[in-house]
């Protein structure tokens, strides 16, 4: 077998091929009726979930300041955001630490500090608690926020492939608790709030972004179990 080897530009040479390539095929066309399938069955099920993980994502999206510098912690939290367009906002950053929760909150205080603009950190509670010490300093800014989704637990191995909810599973791998951000916020000095339904996140969310002497959390607190279940249940409706 003869082969020959022409040197030419990657750019002129795809240029010139493409003008000689006939196609019946419209590409473009069907992925778009498929991107509008998706997102009418992403609102559709959305709109008629209860108040869960993904449920306080879809209330997120919209409400967040799109001049926010996003920080976003690993695992669960931002695999949510990728299921939302987050394309309004000019910068949102995620940072893999180890085991993919190390220094979530050291990389969003170092980010707003040398940021020109406000810093939100939307995080998971396994994720923040880890990384608690990173609040233990003089530098962070009364416009500095924190979003803390508490499902009290590893909620990402739920949905994972061979998952069983049992006690070995919820004590080794799920890593359960009953802890708050509450004692935290206090001995930082920041505002604390609280939301456990749609309608009390929605009414924090009015005031959260104001401007404040103090930088804020907000904890929403969901539940782990129907998070997970919703979410696998998501994923098949969108087929």
């Amino acid at each position: 077998m003869w082969r020959r080897h022409y040197k030419i530009d990657p750019s002129l040479f795809l240029t010139t091929s493409l003008k000689k390539l006939v196609s019946n095929y419209n590409y473009k066309q069907l992925w778009n009726n498929i991107s509008k399938k998706r997102e009418f069955a992403h609102e559709k099920f959305i709109k008629n979930s209860p108040f869960s993980d993904l449920k306080v994502f879809s209330v997120l999206q919209p409400t967040i300041p799109s001049n926010y510098n996003i920080q976003v912690s690993n695992s669960s939290t931002i695999r949510y955001m990728q299921l939302f367009d987050y394309n309004r906002f000019s910068k949102v950053n995620c940072n893999r630490g180890t085991s993919g929760i190390d220094g979530s909150s050291s990389t969003a205080v170092g980010a707003s500090v040398k940021s020109t603009s406000p810093t939100l950190l939307i995080t998971g509670d396994l994720s923040f608690f880890y990384d608690a010490n990173g609040l233990w300093n003089s530098y962070i800014k009364s416009s500095f926020r924190i979003i803390v989704i508490n499902n009290k637990g590893g909620g990402i191995f739920k949905i994972l492939p061979g998952y069983k909810n049992n006690l070995i599973t919820s004590e080794f791998i799920e890593t359960r608790h009953k802890l708050t951000t509450k004692h935290l916020a206090k001995m930082h000095g920041f505002d604390y709030l609280k939301a456990r339904s749609e309608i009390g996140l929605k009414w924090h969310l009015l005031r959260f972004f104001k401007k404040s002497s103090k930088p804020k959390i907000l904890e929403i607190l969901t539940n782990s179990d129907l998070s997970s279940d919703l979410l696998k249940k998501y994923f098949i409706n969108l087929k």
